[in-house]
């Protein structure tokens, strides 16, 4: 369970130090013991640890002293401080001085455990989350469903080509991310992403936007405008919502990619352009062909690598770890203490509809997380339309439950909660069955399941 994490005890009681070690090792924990500070500072630099248990009172050097050495000597190392009741002040100046939390002596060995695992689980999310982060080069796609990784798998094989790609999916489900991965692991990284929502821009004004014009071609051009072709050489063009195109605009547009030149408005000699083109729609391609929204020329030449983002209902397995990527970045972004999502929160977060996909998830998490900051967040914290969804939507929660993927996420997160409070109530079972409201028997049965 614990990947036989290293652990470095650094107590100078034999009796109680051996009682400590015991305890870690039937937890299936590797074990280094040091009596002294001289011992726990060589050992700091010899080996790497996990986690250190260091007693602030040791009979050669304080404790603070080698807390210092060890966030020299260990920069990733998790410290928790060990001190009797008469030393909690210098537990308090550890906590400020890096140290993770502090423990005061005697405790029972079960709430030391406990302390341990939410450690070792809070830093594995945060590994993945880093893993997620990093793998996509500021894509931002977070996900373990199969939709999404064999997705993943797909731009990975084509972001080193300059195929064009044209990215369908609902509003909110994170085209704009495809296509920011597909750029920042291409060959044109270095190069410009140029964007454009074809949407935003008037039929009138589409063709000065993409081509650029020449001043003086009409009215109003007192100076030479470069077109999005132009600006996107050497880089990427993104064109979102291709379904808002002119026909007469594809026919240019077509010629444009075949030739690998454009004409400014008010022009008279070509000028060639080198860009990749990315393209979005939150259609089926194929539909808006044959309602005539899309010439089939232009189709053809823009449908090489189809790719498709799957709307956030049919990977809500993926909620509980989109809840924890949000979390940890607004957090960040609004220097707010983190929120933690109550299992039933989860739940119902779990079975709503989510119209708006991944966009409305990730606002309902920062609405919260700005209004409650540092909160355990239940039902009654989230809008009122998801609270609803539980009676109104009872169907979709029960076909939603028998996902196992999606159960073994609830229940991965139901037991970190679990566990929190646990800990908080310094390994009492019973005190923390009745903080959760629940019978003694259920607590551990949740915890053995």
């Amino acid at each position: 369970m614990n990947d036989q994490h290293n652990i470095l005890l650094v107590e100078d009681d034999p009796l109680y130090s051996s009682v400590l070690k015991e305890a870690l090792e039937d937890a299936g924990y590797l074990v280094k013991c040091a009596m002294t500070a001289a011992e726990a500072i060589e050992a700091s630099e010899q080996c790497d640890c996990d986690v250190a248990l260091l007693d602030i009172r040791l009979p050669d050097i304080d404790g603070l002293h080698v807390l210092k050495a060890l966030k020299e000597n260990q920069p990733d190392c998790t410290v928790i401080v060990m001190t009797g009741h008469a030393s909690v002040e210098s537990a308090v100046k550890a906590i400020r001085q890096g140290a993770y939390d502090y423990l005061s002596k005697p405790f029972p060995t079960e709430a030391l455990l406990m302390k341990l695992q939410r450690i070792l689980n809070q830093r594995k999310m945060e590994d993945e989350l880093a893993a997620l982060r990093s793998s996509t080069e500021g894509g931002g796609i977070v996900g373990r469903n199969r939709r999404v990784l064999s997705l993943l798998q797909t731009l990975k094989t084509v972001s080193g080509t300059d195929a064009t790609v044209v990215i369908q999916g609902e509003s909110g489900t994170g085209k704009e991310l495809v296509a920011d991965y597909l750029h920042f692991n291409s060959r044109r990284r270095d190069g410009p992403l140029v964007k454009v929502n074809c949407g935003a821009v008037p039929e009138s004004l589409m063709e000065s936007e993409l081509f650029g014009f020449e001043k003086g071609s009409f009215t109003g051009a007192d100076r030479q405008r470069i077109g999005t072709l132009e600006q996107a050489s050497r880089g990427t063009l993104f064109l979102d919502e291709i379904g808002e195109i002119p026909a007469s605009m594809q026919i240019k547009l077509l010629r444009a990619l075949q030739d690998r030149r454009i004409r400014r408005v008010g022009g008279i000699e070509d000028i060639p352009v080198d860009f990749r083109l990315i393209a979005a729609t939150n259609r089926d391609v194929g539909e808006l062909v044959e309602e005539g929204i899309l010439r089939e020329d232009f189709y053809f030449r823009l449908n090489v690598i189809p790719v498709t983002v799957p709307p956030l209902r049919e990977r809500s397995d993926d909620i509980p770890l989109l809840i924890e990527y949000f979390v940890a970045r607004h957090s960040a972004a609004h220097d707010l203490s983190p929120i933690r999502f109550q299992p039933d929160a989860v739940e119902l977060l779990v079975s709503y509809s989510w119209p708006g996909n991944v966009r409305e998830l990730q606002n309902v998490i920062e609405r919260v997380q700005v209004l409650h900051p540092g909160s355990d967040i239940g039902p009654r914290h989230l809008p009122k339309e998801i609270r609803k969804s539980q009676s109104s939507e009872g169907v979709h929660i029960e076909a939603v439950s028998t996902d196992l993927e999606l159960r073994a996420a609830l229940r991965q997160f139901e037991r970190r909660y679990i566990e929190r409070i646990i800990e908080e109530e310094d390994g009492n079972k019973a005190a923390a069955a009745r903080r959760l409201g629940v019978a003694r028997e259920t607590l551990w049965k949740k915890l053995n399941d």
